[in-house]
């Protein structure tokens, strides 16, 4: 049975120390196997990306960067060795629009057909063939913590099958990565990612021969680069990897990506060259990747083919979807009480008018019909109720006339003065319709200088300036409330049409110029808090201090921009000196009532103690970790 021993050792020690299939030269130390990695998009670019992995077995590399896969899918993945060992892999990764990214995979490494030989009386007697193998499995899960940092881990579980004799080890992998969100320039479209391999080791016993599994620290930084267009893109990426025992390893490989379809990789794994490609076909992609594993005085050159099955719509189709499906739930809220609204107003108008023709107010009757019809342009009864009243008006435009006609000496005058007066009169009339009263005085009043005594004009003339006035009062109301809905293009529009029919007004004019004047501080105002505001989200509170400034110089009394501006001002000077006085007493009181649970409590006496020492960072970082206390316990309890 000796002999049978030493092929026992001879496998345990291929599987947990590299040796000569996965060290550089002249090295030794402990390494699974696993780390020839696992899918043919990592080999391809020399198995750098801890930082930059965004397919199905982005987990295997670090479980934070699953953070990146925007759809569902499955990938396969086959590598061909040495003398008939098969390495394969095979994981599913499943991102959620509000939970994270949720992983699962198992890698598998095997040989079989293993003479089993023992001795006889000193002669060597073959007992049949064995098989060896050993899978690793893996629960993964990853969420964003804050602004571009997500956290991932890795459950993981080992197992190792020899003849009669198996082995299982439990452990835990955890890994962060981060990336900026800068549209523009070096600091765009950038990637770090950490992954500790085994931070909670798993321990194997296989036969007589127990062993914990090495640990594995690995850092990587990705930089990518737009070429004409989102579609086309071209990454470098950079891996560190350190093994228990071993000298650090580096991984360097870019990626070229052709219309999101076509990708190109080369990389440098340790001290070999790899090379690789993919492409993809609506939900399908094939990815190959060739490299040489292990020394090539003993192994030949290893192939690896990968196939990726997407599945379903991407997170980013969903949230789209969603979005567009709210814009559309809320146009057609917006469409139906518009519509409530125009029916409404169509018959408040209609019996108003009908009121007023029976008083023999037809100015108000033809102002209440023409509003209905430019509401409902086909609607009878307002058409008709329309031309009864322009009847009545002539009625008494022809019973004035004819109080003209009396006067035989001036008969010849008053007709052709009654003639302008008619017309004007009428492209009076024609001008209210269109709901241009400036318009439609003008013309009464020229109507009026031939006939100054006329009861009607004059009553038209007072009707129309006050009906003026309320327009543009109207109008500087619709002005303000586009000023809050931030449709201030829009609102600008509506002020001008205001200023041009208060034309002739002075007092309406100053009115509407002061509107103008108070929409231009408001625009500024908020010109300089939303830029504000992006800087101080982003950190860079120096810039942001700028525009407070500006901000406060418009709405000098506005106490959410005076806290924004001193909390900027005290950030971008970084002041975080030990507090003394009260400041100290109130700062620790808060400490105390914060782990006690007195939240509210805890944020009045930070509050406090920011007034006797306005720039401590200290104390502006406890108020914002006090505020996100109280303000997840809101949502908790809603």
């Amino acid at each position: 049975m000796k002999l049978l021993k030493y092929i026992f050792f001879f496998i345990i020690g291929l599987a947990i120390y590299s040796g000569e299939l996965f060290a550089q030269d002249g090295e030794a130390g402990l390494e699974t196997p696993f780390s020839i990695g696992a899918g043919a998009r990592a080999l391809g670019m020399g198995n750098a990306s801890v930082a930059y992995a965004n397919d199905p077995s982005a987990f295997f590399w670090n479980p934070a960067s699953m953070i990146l896969v925007d759809q569902k899918g499955t990938a396969l993945s086959m590598t061909t060795l040495f003398e008939g060992t098969q390495y394969h892999f095979i994981g599913y990764v499943h991102p959620t629009m509000t939970s994270g990214t949720f992983g699962f995979g198992l890698v598998r490494i095997g040989t079989g057909d293993i003479p089993n030989y023992d001795y006889d009386r000193g002669v060597a007697v073959q007992y049949g063939n064995f098989d060896f193998w050993w899978a690793r499995m893996m629960l993964s899960y990853a969420k964003n913590v804050w602004g571009g940092l997500s956290l991932g881990i890795n459950f993981t579980a080992s197992r190792q099958v020899m003849l009669e004799n198996s082995a299982n080890g439990f452990g835990v992998d955890v890994g962060a990565h981060y990336q900026t969100f800068a549209k523009e320039g070096f600091f765009s479209n950038i990637h770090l990612g950490i992954n500790y391999v085994n931070a909670i080791r798993p321990r194997l016993r296989l036969g007589t021969k127990s062993e914990s599994l090495p640990s594995m620290f690995r850092f990587g930084f990705a930089k990518g680069f737009y070429i004409g267009g989102e579609k086309n893109q071209w990454f470098f990426l950079g891996d560190v990897e350190k093994w228990e025992s071993r000298k650090a390893r580096y991984h360097f490989g870019t990626e070229l990506i052709l219309s999101r379809i076509i990708f190109l990789r080369i990389g440098h794994d340790g001290k070999e060259m790899t090379y690789g490609g993919g492409l993809r076909y609506r939900l399908f992609q094939l990815d190959y990747a060739f490299s040489q594993i292990g020394d090539p005085k003993y192994f030949s050159p290893s192939h690896r083919f990968t196939l990726v099955f997407y599945i379903g719509r991407s997170v980013s189709q969903q949230k789209a979807y969603l979005e567009a499906r709210q814009q559309e739930e809320i146009k057609k809220t917006i469409d139906a009480r518009m519509e409530a609204d125009r029916r409404k107003r169509i018959i408040e108008g209609l019996q108003a008018g009908k009121e007023y023709l029976g008083r023999g107010d037809y100015f108000n009757a033809r102002l209440e019909f023409s509003r209905v019809l430019r509401d409902d342009a086909g609607n009878v009864e307002a058409k008709q109720l329309l031309e009864m009243t322009t009847q009545k008006e002539q009625e008494m435009q022809k019973t004035r006339e004819e109080e003209l006609l009396r006067d035989a000496r001036e008969k010849e005058q008053r007709l052709r003065d009654n003639i302008f007066v008619n017309q004007r009169f009428n492209e009076g009339l024609e001008a209210l319709e269109k709901g241009d009263f400036r318009k439609a005085i003008d013309k009464w009043t020229q109507a009026l200088e031939r006939d100054p005594e006329n009861p009607q004009i004059n009553t038209y003339i007072q009707k129309a300036k006050s009906e003026l006035e309320g327009e543009i009062n109207r109008m500087i109301v619709k002005a303000s409330q586009l000023v809050r809905q931030e449709n201030v293009s829009e609102a600008y529009k509506v002020l001008e049409q205001a200023r041009d029919q208060a034309e002739g007004n002075p007092q309406i004019q100053n009115k509407v110029s002061s509107e103008i004047r108070r929409l231009d501080n408001t625009v500024n105002f908020m010109t300089n808090y939303q830029a504000g505001l992006q800087q101080y989200r982003k950190g860079e509170y120096e810039g942001a201090t700028k525009f407070f400034e500006k901000a406060l110089q418009y709405q000098p009394d506005n106490e959410r921009v005076r806290e924004l501006y001193r909390n900027a001002l005290a950030r971008s000077k970084g002041h975080k000196h030990e507090m003394e006085g009260e400041a100290k007493n109130k700062f620790y009181q808060g400490i105390q009532l914060y782990r006690d649970g007195r939240y509210e409590e805890a944020l009045k006496a930070w509050e406090e103690a920011l007034k006797f020492d306005p720039q401590n960072v200290k104390i502006l970082e406890a108020i914002d970790g006090a505020k996100k206390k109280l303000e997840t316990f809101k949502k908790n309890e809603e």
